[in-house]
């Protein structure tokens, strides 16, 4: 950023005609409730008084270790209290005699770690990116604002924060007090990180909060399209050839110019070096896996959860970890972590109940393609009516080097459905444009859900809370009470179709090609002229068109459920999730993931290395080893056969050359490794020698790696996917065919491109895999999901920040993000945390993959990287005594 991009006021206020659219800690021997702790705190004060007035005297000493226990006191005020206090890791416990008093101490820490991160993400949410930040690289900043401006979350959340809760209110203002105050007692100059100085970091509102929270429940839906509704133009209009367009265009009359440029500032979250032409990003970039055990399944006969969501490493889907601790009338304890700048926690834990949530397979939005009046591109046809598209004028304002604006508008379409999108391949032509329907656009409820969960007193509350608000934007629900009871609901926001519009989407899928081809990007397609694709609305929903609670898919066992992103249908082996649930929440009977099988084979004992032990009943440590396992699936199924056919093999095996990417017009890429012969003989023992863990230490993984790979679309398995038969199927290894034997020529093809880079067959994985935000970072276990991999690392997008990091070398292939410098990590196993209830209350350990902190110059950035390298953890502890002897400095007392 440049200093000379001056300030425009604060980022609310806009023109009226433009406004928008285990390393371990010292264990306590005994962890107490809050309510008892309180409880005995107050008799125990009540007590002492009585002996002071007795005994006529006073107890300074007690003054002197209630003011230790404040530390420094910052700022001024009577609206707001709370202690911060910092453990290992840097995660800070906060507690205040309210809910508005520790989110206020939860808004200045959040400030001190990561302030940069929500003043960017207001600017982006408020369409004002340009103004500060110039065009960006391909106009990026500029399509970003015109996308936000015209999906216009910012202008809808304005309006409804106005009539929302007032509990909601007051968390979103004692949130944003908080962050004010951290800035007012740095200033600008001062904050932490990449921002530091730049005129748009400026106090923020209550609102603007609440906008950037609205935001955040679009990214499987709105966000992932921006990239999309930023450059669609009609065709021929007057100054589409000056849009610069992420997308392909598909013929002449299409857009916008056949430019594919992709950038993540819009919001799409695509994978680094790729251009985003998916509606939806790739499942392994927001993807997870949840545990909950139940009192079946666990040594101590209380719930274990298992929280491992799988985000970007960079940017703002960073999770944040912190503890709040409520003293007063309504006390509460909880532990866990959030999405940067926003309020509360999200994945948790309290004295009662823990869960975490994964990213849900099912649609959180409808695309439609529209047949197109004749001669007028923006009006369209439902049963025979024709239809006009409505338009808005956005003008933003954008600096250029001196930073000095000028202004750029655009008209910007929609429909009764919602934005018109520039679909690769699709486009807007005079017949069709693609328009899509948001079920997260009115999600009001959002703020008002997690409030909600954060608050219940009981696991009954817990889910109540999701049956009475239906406030989840996106996510599968895994959770787990402390007795034992292990429940999964889906309960994301989904389309409500009716039985004749599903039954016409089915026989599309099989008939319509691109139909097919927006499924396989993730998106549910509708033909648009057919009133009956309209959502249905039904009684019960959280707002028209949706699925109601009662309709969505749940499960409560006693001895576990999971999910590992693929749909609801298989939580449980012994009981599936079958019924007349929307096609739109996930397909039933169809084929899992590899890493959903790994996750099921540990959960359900059939695993070959029992980590649950032989009594399949898991304790705190086992289910830590088992949550960094490393074993891959396909190895543990497929690595005897592979080495087998390899040893039988006598003569080399022949290999066609080796080409990089398709270059943008479509040439061949880049030879990387030329056509030869390979002796696979060194490549048979390594794969015979290696365990198919992937750990740091593994040699082999990288060799197992390239030779998946190589089979792309083409399936390894000799047996198919028997959904009868969901422990034992997919089996066995593909046999040879006319063209040759599969099995070798990936084999010898996976050598000779580590043999290009002048590695050898043996290498080891932490030699190639490494943390890609630094210079010479840690070496990282994990795999890919594709490899049966339950610890997922990779190399993932940015989402929609300005934030910059460290530039990565293209892939030499697409697919597995070999690179000359290896695998760079910056995306995968982030926020990962392990509960046990017993008798003492829930003991929890926790690695937060990245770090607290966006300063990439403290230690604090890698320090819990290399423990995540080394499969270290932290241990939690809730006890106030116990943490203020861990304290890694002194508390502080923040006012306001």
């Amino acid at each position: 950023m440049n200093e000379r991009f001056r300030s425009k006021g604060p980022l609310t206020e806009l023109p009226a005609d433009r406004a928008p659219a285990a390393r371990t800690s010292r264990r306590p021997g005994r962890r107490t409730g809050l309510r008892s702790l309180v409880r005995a705190r107050t008799l125990a004060v009540a007590g002492l008084a009585g002996m002071l007035v007795l005994a006529g005297c006073t107890d300074d000493g007690e003054d002197e270790k209630a003011k230790d226990a404040e530390g420094k006191v910052i700022g001024s005020g009577d609206a707001y209290s709370a202690t911060i206090t910092r453990t290992e890791g840097g995660v800070p416990h906060i507690t205040g005699k309210t809910l508005d008093d520790v989110t206020f101490g939860q808004g200045y820490a959040s400030g001190q770690d990561h302030a940069c991160s929500l003043a960017d993400q207001v600017l982006k949410v408020r369409g004002r990116k340009a103004e500060f930040m110039g065009p960006g690289e391909d106009d990026a900043n500029i399509n970003s604002d015109f996308a936000w401006r015209a999906i216009g979350i910012a202008d809808i959340a304005d309006a409804d924060f106005e009539k929302a809760p007032e509990d909601v209110k007051d968390l979103m203002g004692s949130f944003v007090a908080g962050w004010n105050a951290h800035l007012d007692e740095v200033g600008a100059d001062g904050v932490t990180g990449w921002c530091a100085g730049e005129p748009w970091v400026v106090p923020l509102e209550p609102k603007d909060l609440y906008a950037y929270a609205r935001s955040v429940a679009l990214n499987a839906s709105g966000a992932r399209l921006a990239d999309f509704i930023a450059t669609a133009q009609p065709p021929n209009a007057e100054g589409a050839d000056d849009v610069t367009t992420t997308t392909a265009a598909a013929g002449a009359s299409t857009s916008a110019a056949e430019d594919t440029t992709t950038t993540a500032a819009a919001g799409a979250v695509a994978t680094e070096g790729e251009a985003n032409t998916t509606m939806t990003g790739p499942t392994e970039e927001q993807g997870s896996n949840g545990w909950a055990i139940g009192s079946k399944n666990s040594e101590e006969g209380g719930g274990m959860l298992l929280a491992n969501p799988h985000f970007p490493w960079q940017g703002e889907l960073r999770f944040w970890e912190s503890h709040l601790t409520v003293t007063g009338d309504d006390p509460s304890d909880i532990y866990g972590a959030q999405l940067l700048g926003l309020p509360g926690v999200g994945i948790g834990a309290t004295d009662e109940f823990a869960w975490t949530h994964t990213v849900s397979d099912g649609n959180r939005f409808t695309a439609y393609k529209l047949t197109l009046a004749p001669d007028d591109p923006t009006a369209y046809v439902v049963d025979g009516e024709t239809v006009q598209m409505t338009s808005k004028d956005v003008t933003i304002e954008v600096a250029d080097a001196s930073g000095e604006t000028t202004e750029q508008s655009r008209t910007m379409w929609s429909t009764e459905f919602g934005p018109v999108i520039d679909f690769p391949g699709v486009g807007w032509t005079d017949e069709t444009a693609i328009t899509y329907r948001d079920a997260n656009i009115d999600n009001d409820e959002f703020v008002e859900q997690y409030r909600a969960i954060d608050t219940a007193q009981s696991f009954d509350e817990f889910v109540d809370a999701h049956a009475d608000i239906q406030g989840v934007p996106l996510f599968n629900t895994v959770a787990v009470s402390k007795d034992g009871r292990a429940w999964y609901a889906d309960t994301s926001a989904t389309p409500n179709l009716s039985d004749e519009a599903i039954d016409a989407y089915e026989d599309a899928l099989e008939n319509d090609p691109i139909t097919r081809a927006a499924a396989d990007s993730g998106a549910v397609l509708l033909d648009g002229s057919k009133g009956y694709n309209r959502w249905e609305e039904v009684d019960g929903a959280r707002d028209p068109g949706l699925v109601p609670y009662s309709k969505m898919p749940q499960l409560e066992r006693d001895d576990y459920v999971f999910n590992a992103n693929d749909s609801f249908w298989l939580a449980n082996r012994d009981q599936l999730i079958e019924g007349d649930y929307s096609p739109l929440h996930g397909t039933q009977d169809t084929e899992r993931s590899v890493r959903t099988l790994q996750n099921l084979s540990v959960l359900d004992g059939a695993d070959t290395e029992r980590l649950a032990g032989d009594d399949n009943k898991f304790g705190l440590e086992e289910l830590q080893v088992a949550a960094l396992d490393d074993n891959a699936y396909t190895a543990a199924q497929l690595r005897t056969d592979v080495v087998a056919r390899c040893e039988a093999a006598s003569d080399p095996v022949k290999v066609e050359a080796i080409l990089g990417p398709e270059g943008g017009d479509g040439q061949p890429g880049e030879e990387i490794a030329p056509a030869g012969e390979i002796d696979l003989t060194d490549a048979c023992r390594v794969l015979d020698e290696w365990d198919g863990h992937f750990d740091p230490d593994s040699e082999g993984a990288p060799l197992w790696r390239e030779f998946l790979n190589g089979f792309g679309d083409e399936s390894i398995w000799a047996n198919g996917f028997d959904p009868a038969k969901p422990l034992e199927t997919p089996n066995g290894l593909v046999e040879s065919g006319a063209d040759g034997d599969p099995v070798l020529i990936n084999l010898a093809t996976a050598q000779q491109l580590l043999e290009s880079q002048d590695l050898k067959v043996n290498v080891s994985l932490g030699e190639l895999q490494t943390d890609g935000r630094v210079d010479d970072g840690s070496a990282i276990p994990g795999g890919l999901g594709d490899e049966g991999v339950t610890n997922v690392v990779g190399r993932g997008g940015l989402g929609g920040t300005s934030e910059p990091v460290r530039d990565l070398l293209d892939p030499l292939t697409n697919d597995t993000g070999l690179t000359e410098e290896g695998y760079p990590v910056t995306n995968g196993s982030s926020f990962i945390m392990t509960v046990e209830y017993g008798p003492n209350g829930p003991e929890i350990r926790t690695i937060l993959t990245y770090g607290q902190t966006g300063d990439q110059n403290s230690p604090l950035f890698t320090e819990q990287t290399e423990m995540f390298s080394e499969k270290q953890w932290k241990t939690v502890s809730l006890d106030s005594d116990v943490i203020a002897e861990e304290a890694i400095s002194d508390p502080i007392t923040v006012k306001g």
